[in-house]
């Protein structure tokens, strides 16, 4: 079998805060997750079947309608495996930005082409910020997460609170912020980046034209003294 995966991680971490049927999960990790662990719906469906198989997730079928429908709890064995998980060193950042990738073969099309993948990349990164700027409003709305933990709202009777039709887990909020922060960040100097480096790339002459090196030096030079012990 292969080796979970922190997709597979992932999931298990959100079925630690309740059980979840197999769409309701899929929606929720693609929904909270897909800024820093983007996964395709078809692998998140397989890595639900895998959690079951390691035994760290039990299904159930339920009544839907006509139809039945898989809902997923976690198991003993699968939040000692979370935690195992936790205890250990994460892998190196990864960065799939496509708009990157085309920058480092830039010098294969026109300079034309890649001004436009730069101003798509920083756009889609706008797009990005906006939306998780949309989740901290949300957040911070009267009745929402932020609401019923400085109020001392616990959880329903009936189940997870809910607000603006879905599950809300507000014990779980400074944890969820500390990620937002640093997704937004990122977001924030991927579209700073791509914007400027857009105008430049606009002005660029010939590629051959050796007026470049200068300029070409002092990115260098910036980029080699970048390195600055953490705060």
């Amino acid at each position: 079998m292969v080796a979970p995966s922190p997709t597979t991680y992932g999931l298990l971490g959100m079925l630690a805060a309740r059980s979840w049927t197999g769409y309701e999960l899929t929606q929720q990790v693609r929904r909270s997750l897909r800024f820093v662990w983007p996964a395709s719906e078809g692998h998140l469906y397989r890595e639900q079947r895998r959690l079951v198989d390691l035994g760290w997730a039990a299904v159930e079928q339920e009544a839907a309608g006509q139809r039945s429908r898989n809902r997923y709890t976690i198991t003993a064995t699968g939040r000692s495996a979370l935690r195992d998980w936790l205890a250990t060193e994460p892998e190196e950042p990864h960065f799939q930005i496509e708009g990157v990738l085309r920058t480092f073969f830039g010098d294969q099309g026109s300079r034309e082409e890649l001004g436009a993948a730069m101003r798509a990349t920083a756009g889609m990164a706008r797009s990005m910020l906006e939306e998780m700027a949309g989740f901290a409003a949300e957040y911070l709305e009267e009745g929402g997460p932020l609401w019923m933990l400085e109020r001392g709202v616990g959880e329903a009777a009936d189940g997870p609170l809910h607000f603006h039709g879905r599950p809300m887990f507000p014990e779980r909020l400074h944890v969820v912020a500390l990620a937002m922060d640093v997704t937004t960040r990122l977001l924030h100097d991927v579209e700073r980046f791509f914007a400027e480096v857009s105008r430049e790339v606009a002005r660029w002459p010939d590629r051959a034209d050796v007026s470049m090196v200068p300029a070409t030096r002092a990115r260098l030079e910036r980029i080699r003294s970048r390195t600055v012990e953490p705060q």
